[in-house]
């Protein structure tokens, strides 16, 4: 896997309550970018990132997995969590290596209680935050009752991106609210046409309500977008989309299956354009009170986000690149001990395969 810069990675934290479909959007991504030749299935217990014996016999997350992909020029590293309270541990500490918290929502269930914990968590941490409604295609699955138990818990800041066509045994794909057209997936490519007369009106309402959180983030247009003089451009929406993000002015909002991979890639195609880059929030406050530049150009430093006991490879920490670049043999000082330590093998990995690399940049996320 080939070295990205700062601005072309995303780091995604997967989150939200046990048995929403984290891991099966994960198996999705993988698939659509082509990583993968297959979809794993939690069933099965052949996915990426449920690989340990315990996870396979359980069939659910209990430690957070690394998987990679890349897409059109951008790598994101989507960091599968836990949604088991008893493993809120390695849920939290992963966030920190994150500068999005994806909250993957059940259609029928709605946010429930590990929703909300980890939502208040990230809001604590400051950390930009996205929606992906899964499973639209269940029985009993209601678009507009998810998206107003969502708005009366996490507030107004919510706005939709995507929006179904049909829904449970009818859904068939997803409207595109910021480009306006209807997306189908088929086979293995998706397929976009206009937007069904239909669905016009609903599609128009939620695009209206996009612009109203998106203007916050230019003083100069919201004020011209309030007094009516003008609505917002189509470049000038896509070119305030990514501030309004990282500002946490905007929460999007995503519809999807990914059992059936509707709604996945133009997910993925946000993602790579829209979510924030590891410079986006700034430098990172360090705990002797001050502050790493997200900088291929720094010195190099890293921060280690959980570590592994591997009976065959030995100590894995998994680490994010703060600045500077990681080679094997590199020689760092451990904060929290005073000492010394030389790095060994640097990996990319997925799931559980490592793949060695010649080298690791700054924002990258690696073991």
């Amino acid at each position: 896997m080939a070295n990205y810069p700062v601005n072309k990675i995303r780091n995604v934290c997967l989150m939200g309550h046990g048995g929403d479909g984290k891991t099966s959007l994960v198996e999705s991504l993988l698939n659509i970018s082509g990583a993968t030749d297959r979809v794993g299935k939690i069933a099965d217990g052949n996915t990426v990132c449920d690989f340990d014996p315990e996870e396979i016999r359980r069939k659910f997350s209990i430690s957070t997995a690394v998987a990679p992909v890349e897409w059109n020029d951008c790598k994101i590293n989507l960091l599968d969590t836990s949604g088991h309270p008893d493993f809120i541990g390695d849920t939290l500490a992963t966030m920190h290596a994150a500068e999005m918290a994806m909250f993957v929502v059940d259609a029928v269930e709605g946010p429930q209680v590990m929703t909300t914990k980890l939502w208040r968590e990230a809001e604590t941490m400051r950390l930009s935050r996205s929606v992906f409604i899964n499973h639209i295609d269940r029985e009993h699955a209601n678009f507009d009752v998810i998206m107003a138990a969502l708005h009366a818990r996490f507030g107004a800041r919510l706005g939709v991106v995507t929006i179904p066509i049909g829904v449970d045994k009818d859904f068939k794909g997803v409207i595109d609210i910021l480009r306006m057209k209807a997306r189908y997936f088929e086979g293995d490519s998706e397929r976009v046409e206009e937007i069904p007369d239909e669905y016009l009106e609903q599609a128009q309402v939620a695009r209206d309500k996009l612009c109203d959180l998106v203007a916050e983030a230019d003083d100069d247009l919201m004020m011209k977008y309030l007094d009516g003089e003008e609505q917002l451009t189509q470049a000038e929406l896509e070119g305030l989309f990514d501030k309004a993000i990282a500002q946490e002015l905007f929460i999007p909002v995503f519809v999807g299956s990914t059992i059936i991979k509707q709604g996945i890639q133009g997910l993925m195609e946000d993602i790579c354009t829209y979510f924030p880059h590891p410079t986006a929030h700034g430098p990172i406050p360090t705990a002797d009170g001050g502050e790493v530049k997200v900088s291929k150009e720094g010195k190099p430093a890293c921060f280690v986000f959980k570590t592994l006991a591997d009976p065959y490879v030995g100590r894995l920490s998994f680490v994010k690149v703060l600045s500077g670049t990681l080679v094997p043999g590199l020689e760092l000082l451990n904060a929290r001990t005073g000492k010394k330590e030389r790095l060994g093998h640097v990996c990319v990995m997925k799931g559980k395969e490592t793949t060695p690399v010649k080298s690791a940049m700054a924002g990258d996320i690696v073991v």
